[in-house]
């Protein structure tokens, strides 16, 4: 952090303006860490990044890599870790900022498989470990209702199996902040328990944005490049099994004005396998 990013009341000396002095830049960082640190704050940031509190409905474009990993010591690098298909969705989203300083969200998020190597939709898909021929599914997702807390954390309905180190504690958010802009991280650790399965997953969020559009509560969305990395156990569709190893998973999303932004190929997919969707208007 450089004394030019210094927070004054509710915004931020640019980096134009002198530098402070010592004492001056003491009683700065106070109050730039003590907004960092509250609860309040840091709820309202996490669905500014991830939606718009101003009330419009958001579309997400989400474009990524799924790799596997096996577990071993010194296996060649094509044994170690290998990308087996590549994924392309979309989320909609609407949240709102309640009386008791939570933010209650509902999204609609739907997710396409595609090959690893060729421009297509993945319909079928080689297992390399099995050498069978696997019907991959042709969408996955749905919709979801969600609070954000400011003590809490997280709750998810119909959430129950569900537990999470994010659940029953504050959004907490690692910061990395150099000149104008920040980095802003947050990881968790999950198990879900379905029936007698019980998965497990840790996964990353990760936000670079501006660092005086964070401060300035006037953007209810604060535009940012955005990537969730997930350590998660094999698909059940992949027929893995009892086998060691697992998926890596790397998605990088934009969010979009208009889902008139999204690729001709994209909409026709969305259109084939989920018509009206792409268009649907989120309620409460």
């Amino acid at each position: 952090m450089t004394r030019r990013d210094c927070l004054i009341g509710g915004g931020l000396l640019l980096a134009t303006q002198p530098a402070p002095a010592a004492a001056g830049w003491s009683s700065v960082k106070q109050k730039l860490d003590a907004r960092i640190a509250d609860p309040r704050f840091n709820t309202e940031l996490v669905d500014r990044l991830q939606g718009d509190l101003s009330g419009r409905q958001r579309w997400i474009h989400n474009s990524g890599f799924v790799f596997a990993t096996v577990a071993g010591q010194g296996l060649a690098p094509g044994e170690f870790g290998r990308l087996l298909y590549r994924v392309e969705g979309f989320t909609a989203r609407i949240s709102r900022l309640l009386d008791d300083d939570s933010v209650e969200k509902r999204s609609h998020s739907w997710m396409f498989y595609r090959h690893a190597d060729e421009d297509r939709w993945l319909e079928k898909f080689e297992n390399p470990w099995t050498g069978e021929t696997l019907e991959a599914p042709p969408f996955r997702g749905g919709p979801t209702h969600s609070w954000l807390h400011p003590t809490t954390g997280p709750e998810l309905e119909g959430g129950a199996g569900l537990d999470s180190t994010a659940i029953g504690r504050p959004a907490q958010l690692h910061w990395r902040i150099h000149d104008s802009s920040v980095w802003l991280t947050r990881h968790a650790a999950s198990r879900l328990r379905a029936g007698t399965t019980v998965r497990n997953e840790f996964s990353i969020d990760q936000w670079i944005c501006r660092l005086d559009q964070v401060f300035d509560m006037r953007h209810r969305h604060v535009p940012a490049t955005y990537s969730w990395t997930s350590q998660a156990e094999w698909q059940p569709w992949l027929r893995m099994s009892g086998r060691p190893g697992g998926l890596l998973w790397r998605i990088d999303s934009v969010v979009l004005d208009d889902v008139e932004q999204l690729s001709g190929a994209f909409v026709e997919r969305m259109e084939k396998f989920l018509s009206g969707k792409l268009h649907e208007r989120l309620t409460w």
